[in-house]
């Protein structure tokens, strides 16, 4: 922690970061305006074209180098360093929202200062934060020694998966050595996140013959036996440390009030701190679902049977950094720096676990000002003193990548 501190004070003394430091703070009107533009830009998950299009126009107008997009939308920009051997740092936000087309209709602005509009905060407020770091080291002449990536993803969201963070680091690291990523996502300016918490979600049907509830009253029943299923996983005893969680949501199934269902269907959400956990719980829900089955095709004798079907539908892989990690002690002396205390939060599902489960340091930081109602159509920012959130991002990128002829990078 000494040698982060000693580093990040030759930092701090530095005339460019002071500028730069400086730039975000009396430049936060104009990030506000592109946030408020940014937001009104429908980007649902998997539908982020449009936003991505007129995000890369602004990558260009700050003067980011190699400013360029994927298939998929992810777009993003270089400033380039001094080493030139091909390591990089990634700064991103993600671009897209949960609403749906037609959620977000205007932007309400409130004498309190806050802005009411949905997607306002999460995640959009992020790139315009990123948008604001890039433009302020590239107008105060900073020149880092590792290049630095300013991105944005797709599909962060939901069912997406962090594919988005998943895909990005797939096409740097093709001829780039990525050293640390640093994401902007969820609230307060003091909170982060450098762990990840593993996600998978299972799409599961039961399937059967079905028949009359009176005339067929000895066939199995794909009701009853997702409802089994459902029972045994609600029976699950699961560690509370690493803390590991499931249920049962939207069930459906059936065709009428007086038929035997000849189809139930279930989806889940498991989670754990620990993919060990993650693991085991995944097997024993597989052994759950063909045992369910077993159970209602024992009651009758015929031959007609339940069968069950089953798919991960989304797999957000878990993992862990040592609490002493150089990003993490980083991310708690550039916290202080700005004056405030740092929050590290246990686990965290965000685009930082396509990292570490890529072995890269990683750290999520918060977005900062004060926020509400995240994924609800009443949610507001409310910007006073967000500027931190931009300081934040410059002093961990100047540790990550370091400052030609100042610091070194702490990696």
């Amino acid at each position: 922690m000494s040698e982060i501190c000693q580093t990040l004070k030759e930092v701090l003394e530095n005339s460019q970061v002071k500028s730069a430091l400086n730039v975000v703070k009396t430049n936060l009107p104009e990030t506000i305006e592109i946030q408020k533009e940014l937001v009104l830009i429908e980007a649902p998950t998997g539908h982020e074209e449009t936003r991505s299009k007129r995000y890369k126009e602004l990558l260009k107008s700050v003067g980011l180098n190699d400013v360029e997009s994927d298939e998929h939308n992810n777009v993003w920009g270089w400033i380039r360093g001094s080493e030139k051997k091909g390591n990089c740092v990634l700064l991103e936000g993600h671009l897209d929202t949960v609403f749906s087309f037609g959620d977000v209709k205007e932007i309400i602005e409130g004498a309190d200062g806050k802005l009411h509009c949905p997607g306002i905060c999460d995640d959009t407020r992020a790139i315009a934060a990123n948008l604001a770091v890039a433009k302020a080291l590239i107008d105060s002449g900073i020149k880092p020694f590792y290049d630095i990536v300013i991105g944005a993803t797709v599909r962060e969201e939901g069912l997406g998966g962090m594919c988005g963070m998943k895909w990005i680091l797939e096409d740097l690291s093709k001829k780039n050595h990525i050293v640390a990523t640093v994401s902007i996502d969820g609230p307060t300016a003091v909170d982060f996140y450098a762990n990840a918490t593993g996600m998978v979600d299972w799409d599961v049907i039961f399937s059967g013959p079905g028949g009359h509830a009176w005339t067929a009253f000895k066939t199995p029943s794909a009701i009853h036996a997702a409802a089994r299923a459902v029972a045994m996983i609600s029976d699950l005893c699961l560690p509370e440390d690493p803390k590991t969680t499931i249920t049962v949501s939207l069930i459906e199934g059936g065709q009428a009030i007086h038929g035997i269902a000849q189809q139930a269907s279930f989806k889940i959400n498991a989670r754990s701190n620990s993919q060990v956990e993650l693991n085991k719980l995944n097997e024993e829900l597989v052994r759950i679902f063909h045992l369910a089955c077993e159970q209602e095709n024992a009651k009758y004798s015929n031959e007609k049977e339940v069968k069950v079907s089953y798919e991960k539908i989304l797999d957000v892989p878990a993992g862990n950094q040592d609490d002493d990690a150089l990003i993490i002690q980083a991310t708690k002396a550039v916290t202080a720096a700005v004056g405030l205390e740092a929050n590290f939060k246990p686990g965290g599902c965000t685009n930082t676990n396509m990292s570490i489960a890529r072995g890269i340091p990683a750290v999520t930081l918060g977005r900062g000002g004060r926020e509400f109602g995240t994924h609800t159509l009443a949610e507001w920012f409310d910007p006073k003193d967000v500027y931190l959130c931009e300081q934040k991002s410059i002093l961990m990128l100047m540790l990550l990548a370091g400052l030609t002829d100042v610091s070194k990078p702490i990696y």
